[in-house]
């Protein structure tokens, strides 16, 4: 696997040898990936070594370690690896205004067509499309990435109309097509605004306005009826056994990718699903639409105010402690209580601790086990450094936070940390 990453990175730097600092960044990241290959290489060596480790720290040092002070309070970039050529034609996206008019407007030409960085199982494009009244309007193409599932895409649209009609701060949802441009896509309106965090949590700490606005449209969101929710991209997530089947489905995930003997980080992640079995809260609150991915990553900043919540390609019905869940974890103490006393005062619901200790325990098992998935298409095929970030050093960042909140929520129980 070490050779394999290595040949990538070069590959890459050839390519950015023009730009200094992005060759910086990249060593960066080559440093962390090349260190975080030798650990697992090594690791058959470390459970020989200690084969059975007594607490939580001793657990993580033979199975997933820091992966060094290269990237100790760094984000990690997550747009390396992802080619800079947009994924569509200003002709092809002519054509697909063609097929879906913009009511009475009339698109003559689209301009500026880019790409956009990030994203693992989707393309993202921005372009400008010019009407025959001489104005113009970006817009932004969300396009099914090659090799991914697509049928989830036209419910996600689905999503958006249903949430963008009831006025949550989402892109105005334009068009759906299944073919026009080879694979499915979305087309929406752009967003002005600044990425307000990366898969790590916030870029800058949210201010007291941000988190209100936040909180505001959290709870606007939760208080939809989903009896307006035609379809959406994942099953519910309401009921006990809700939660159980959608456990085993992350369970059989990791099954399958250790199947063929790489059982990288195993003693962990069986820790973290183990302890999410037997903890499923029997909670029964009313659902409601639920966004899945609910972080600083999918939030758009402007004028100090949430302008908009991106990517519903995780959205269905379930209960709102997920998304308050996913958030927590990013908020300081201060900044969590006033999120949370803006959210009650929107019409939100407060939830007990255990619930919300279940919930966060979850979204970190969940992204570990998508993230760890990506480390397989790596190993196998390791033309993209995308999934070699997310399969080698995202993937062990929620592993380890999760397990850290099993050991804590053991502790307060007063079971055995191991």
């Amino acid at each position: 696997m070490t050779s394999k990453v290595a040949r990538v990175l070069q590959a890459e730097l050839a390519l950015v040898d023009t730009d200094p600092s992005r060759v910086d960044d990249l060593l960066t990241v080559g440093r962390a990936l090349l260190r975080r290959a030798e650990l697992d290489d090594d690791l058959g060596c470390r459970r020989a070594a200690t084969p059975s480790p007594q607490g939580i720290e001793e657990l993580l040092a033979v199975e997933v370690p820091a992966v060094g002070d290269e990237l100790d309070g760094a984000a990690v970039p997550i747009d390396y690896g992802t080619s800079t050529e947009p994924t569509v034609t200003a002709q092809d996206l002519v054509a697909a205004f063609d097929r879906h008019p913009r009511g009475e407007r009339v698109v003559t030409s689209v301009e500026d067509v880019r790409r956009l960085s990030g994203g693992f199982s989707k393309e993202m494009s921005m372009a400008r499309a010019a009407y025959s009244d001489g104005s113009h309007e970006r817009f932004v193409v969300r396009k099914v990435a090659p090799g991914r599932r697509a049928d989830g895409l036209r419910s996600e649209y689905d999503i958006l109309r249903s949430a963008f009609r009831n006025g949550c701060p989402v892109p105005e949802p334009w068009w759906y097509d299944s073919d026009v441009l080879g694979t499915p896509a979305i087309a929406t309106a752009a967003i002005s605004g600044t990425a307000a965090g990366d898969p790590n949590g916030w870029l800058e700490r949210p201010s007291p306005t941000v988190l209100a606005s936040v909180a505001r449209a959290a709870a606007r969101q939760h208080l939809l009826e989903v009896e307006v929710i035609d379809a959406a991209p994942l099953p519910p997530l309401v009921s006990v056994e809700d939660r159980r089947e959608a456990l085993g489905e992350r369970r059989a995930v990791l099954e399958g990718l250790w199947a063929d003997g790489d059982d990288a980080w195993a003693p962990a992640f069986r820790l973290v699903s183990d302890w999410l079995e037997g903890a499923i809260p029997a909670e029964s609150a009313a659902p409601v639409l639920v966004h899945g991915d609910f972080g600083p990553h999918n939030f758009l900043i402007e004028d100090d105010e949430l302008a908009g919540v991106l990517d519903w390609e995780r959205s269905h019905v379930g209960l709102a402690v997920e998304d308050l869940a996913y958030l927590k974890p990013t908020l300081d103490d201060e900044e969590w209580a006033l999120f949370s006393r803006e959210y009650v005062a929107a019409g939100g619901r407060e939830h007990s601790d255990d619930v919300l200790t279940w919930y966060i325990v979850w979204q970190d098992f969940w992204r570990a086990v998508s993230a760890y998935r990506m480390r397989s298409l790596f190993i196998e095929s390791p033309d993209q450094v995308l999934y070699g970030i997310s399969g080698l050093l995202l993937a062990p960042r929620f592993l380890t936070r999760a397990v850290r909140s099993v050991s804590s929520a053991r502790a307060v129980t007063g079971a055995s940390a191991c």
